[in-house]
């Protein structure tokens, strides 16, 4: 490999360190769940300021009602025999305010495709505990397609097949550790999946104005089933479908909008350009392309094709580059190099897109560990300013290929992400302040006299912080 990776700290050892972001959001008078991201050996002790409604347990989860909106400053404090850390939360409860910062969780599809159930999914929950994913933010477990069953039930909604025996036990279960649930559906009256029977949030004869790949149908059937996911404490929807359009993504929206709990609404596959402005207001992440895989091909194209798309996302309406391509996945090894998977990883990180890892946990290994649990990396992910990435340089030529996007961060700072995409190895001078960069991903500062110079095997990508 020929980047540098620092080596993760440990998530159950040393000292505390608190790994969140610096601003959460949610909705008045609904229920609010947040498990703090931590790194430190427990026991420990959180303390937080926090509005009324709220309070926070002995493993650092978050959770009550707050009724009053507003914008609240809140101290957040982990301490344990070895040493104790603090941080100022602001937490913003408006209408609709979640994913102030892009999501990061992990989804069922790649990691499994349709072999997976109720089990699996809740061992998976407790493996972002115990591999420490949990301490650097990760808190979605999103199950994809292949749970569904047939219609029915007090709501006339979908109900699970049988892999999943207790929808509301298993969300109990998830939100027990602190963490999130998701499902998925799709306006269409088939769902995408491995088997072609499976329901989605329209049925009965097929409505013939709209081209979906399998047709939508008349009878409308989104009220129902946001019915049934809020009954089950689902926290999170991804909403599927090709060619997506503002006339089905749009019913749903609003069902989500008026339901007692807050549903992240995530939108796939390909969003319109020409509608970007209803998908940042309407939705919380809409895909911007198609569907990832380890194929390197793939990585370039639904990473780095994707430039009329800088600027178009905003806070709590973010583009979307899909699942990463990281891990043992769909029964085998990952086909990118772990270079390669540094490289669609840092994409996610300066976009900014949602992170939304999917590999067999069972399976980790410290590669994984070293690109997801670099709290340096995800902080300008996660950076409370929300700024969207620009293009600053690109060269493209033949076997050469290098480009260099660059952020705003809420400190005053920047970050600088630089890729070499081609075939031969460049070398790359960025202009930057004297003294010295800092290098995120190696966890090091690097001497600069106003010119960082350095050069780039094909196929890795540099972060920066200046």
């Amino acid at each position: 490999m020929y980047t540098k990776l620092a080596e993760p700290v440990p998530a159950h050892e040393g000292a505390p360190h608190i790994n969140a972001p610096s601003v959460y959001g949610a909705s008045p008078g609904k229920p609010f769940l947040y498990r703090i991201p931590v790194t430190g050996e427990r026991p420990m002790k959180f303390t937080a300021e926090l509005p009324d409604g709220l309070a926070v347990n002995g493993d650092g989860v978050i959770s009550g009602i707050v009724s009053d909106p507003g914008e609240y400053a809140v101290m957040i404090r982990a301490k344990n025999r070895l040493g104790e850390d603090e941080k100022t939360l602001k937490l913003v409860i408006a209408p609709g305010a979640v994913l102030r910062t892009p999501l990061m969780g992990w989804t069922s599809w790649n990691a499994f495709r349709d072999k997976f159930d109720q089990s699996l999914i809740e061992d998976t929950a407790r493996a972002l505990i115990d591999t420490g994913l949990a301490e650097y933010g990760y808190d979605y477990v999103n199950i994809d397609s292949d749970w569904q069953g047939e219609y029915g039930g007090k709501f006339d909604a979908i109900q699970p097949n049988g892999k999943f025996t207790d929808m509301k036990a298993m969300t109990d279960r998830i939100h027990s550790l602190g963490l999130k649930c998701g499902i998925y559906s799709t306006p269409m009256i088939l769902a995408f999946g491995i088997c072609l029977t499976l329901p989605g949030c329209t049925r009965g004869e097929v409505d013939h104005r709209y081209l979906a790949y399998r047709e939508i149908g008349k009878e409308r059937m989104e009220q129902n089933n946001v019915d049934q996911w809020v009954e089950w404490g689902f926290d999170y929807l991804k909403y599927d479908w090709y060619p997506n359009d503002i006339a089905n993504a749009a019913p749903m929206a609003e069902c989500i909008k008026k339901a007692p709990r807050d549903i992240v609404y995530c939108v796939t596959t390909t969003a319109v350009y020409e509608d970007r402005e209803w998908y940042r207001n309407n939705t919380n992440m809409f895909r911007i392309g198609g569907d990832s895989d380890d194929q390197w091909k793939i990585v370039k194209t639904i990473n780095f094709d994707m430039d009329k798309w800088l600027g178009e996302g905003k806070i709590g309406g973010w583009a979307d580059l899909d699942m990463l391509e990281i891990g043992y996945f769909a029964g085998h090894e990952c086909a990118l190099t772990p270079d390669e998977q540094v490289v669609s990883y840092t994409a996610k990180v300066i976009f900014p897109s949602p992170i939304q890892i999917s590999f067999d946990l069972r399976r980790m290994t410290g590669n994984e560990l070293r690109i997801c649990c670099n709290e340096e990396v995800n902080a300008v992910n996660q950076d409370e300013l929300g700024a969207q990435a620009s293009l600053l340089y690109e060269r493209k030529d033949g076997d050469t290929w290098v480009k260099a996007y660059e952020k705003q961060l809420f400190d005053g700072s920047r970050a600088v992400a630089v890729f070499n995409l081609g075939e031969t190895e460049e070398e790359y001078a960025l202009p930057a302040p004297e003294g010295f960069v800092r290098d995120l991903w190696a966890k090091e500062n690097l001497p600069c006299d106003g010119i960082l110079k350095f050069s780039m095997m094909p196929h890795t990508a540099r972060l920066f912080k200046l």
